[in-house]
């Protein structure tokens, strides 16, 4: 069953130059916002994920948003990506200086992760396996 995501976001354009130039993640393809519209598709395999304006979704949904703290955005969602070279992805994240949240090197488990929250606040766990 593929995945669909549907995430809220502050600034489009940011969310997806982040994902593709500072996190290496390029979707497969993007259906860009239209003038009109108020979300951006990528697609990684056989998952989607939306991101949705977060002004435009709070005024559609606002039942969704009356009982959330805005700051940090995500607050309990952390997504796990896997990196085939976390290396390359973090020379990117200091090109950028990008704030990190957390790094492993987990030894015993053959694992690295790196934690840092996207432009939108959404927890990420870029995992690489040794």
């Amino acid at each position: 069953m593929p995945l669909k995501l549907t995430l809220a976001g502050v600034d489009l354009e940011k969310t997806v130059a982040f994902y593709r130039e500072i996190l290496l993640f390029p979707p497969e393809s993007i259906v860009p916002p239209a003038a009109e519209s108020s979300f951006v598709t990528m697609f990684f395999g056989e998952m989607e994920v939306v991101f949705q304006d977060r002004n435009a979704m709070e005024a559609r949904h606002p039942a969704l948003f009356q009982n959330l703290t805005r700051d940090p955005f995500g607050v309990g969602i952390r997504l796990e990506l896997s990196c085939v070279n976390l290396d390359d992805v973090y020379r990117m994240i200091k090109y950028y200086h990008w704030p990190i949240a957390y790094e492993l090197d987990d030894q015993e488990h053959h694992r690295r992760e790196l934690w840092l929250h996207d432009p939108d606040g959404y927890l990420l766990a870029l995992t690489e396996e040794k």
